[in-house]
């Protein structure tokens, strides 16, 4: 079973800070979790970007299109 990327793009707005042990584990195996994560964020930023030139450029008869929309109302 596949989660939709509706869902996948609201889990990851409503992430939070780290804590202290999770980081701590992280750091011991060499990973920035807070640049991680700010990084997804940015990069979930830059599919709204993409998503939105797509959606302005897709035929309203394309099934597509109420796909397109309904992941880019879940970034906003």
């Amino acid at each position: 079973m596949s989660t939709p990327s509706t869902t996948i793009i609201t889990n990851l707005k409503s992430l939070s800070a780290p804590t202290a042990n999770t980081l701590t584990d992280a750091h011991a195996e060499g990973m920035d979790m807070p640049g991680m994560l700010a990084l997804a964020l940015t990069k979930a930023d830059e599919l709204k970007a993409c998503l939105s030139l797509l959606a302005a450029h897709t035929d309203s008869a394309d099934p597509n299109l109420t796909t397109l929309n309904n992941v880019l109302a879940s970034l906003t």
